[in-house]
């Protein structure tokens, strides 16, 4: 019963306005997948498991795999060191930085805007 509340609802709003509108995935390492051998093995995994059948090629163009190239020594996240290190959260700030501007540069298509989920 909820799911055809939750389709009504969409409908009455028009949420088929955009249906020729695409979006693609980005899975963005901090790092480098060369020098990871487990984020390699992660992003295979859900690279292959896009394009199952019934995977989520249905829903997406197209999927991604980038890396913002923090080396591992800069690529911090320590919220327990917040008042003693200035850097304590280097690591997403970088990698924030580096996925805006990599979609920005229009390299991989043009875009309208993001969605970002860590």
């Amino acid at each position: 019963r909820s799911n055809e509340m939750y389709h009504a609802f969409f409908d009455s709003v028009g949420s088929n306005a955009m249906k020729s509108a695409t979006a693609d995935v980005f899975l963005f390492y901090s790092q480098t997948f060369s020098e990871n051998d487990v984020a390699i093995k992660a992003v295979d995994t859900i690279i292959d498991q896009f394009f199952e059948p019934g995977g989520w090629s249905q829903c997406f163009e197209n999927i991604y795999a980038i890396e913002a190239n923090i080396p591992q020594e800069l690529d911090l996240y320590i919220p327990s060191a917040q008042e003693e290190l200035y850097n304590w959260v280097n690591g997403p700030n970088r990698q924030f930085e580096a996925a805006f501007r990599i979609i920005q540069s229009g390299e991989w298509g043009e875009y309208d805007g993001f969605y970002l989920m860590e």
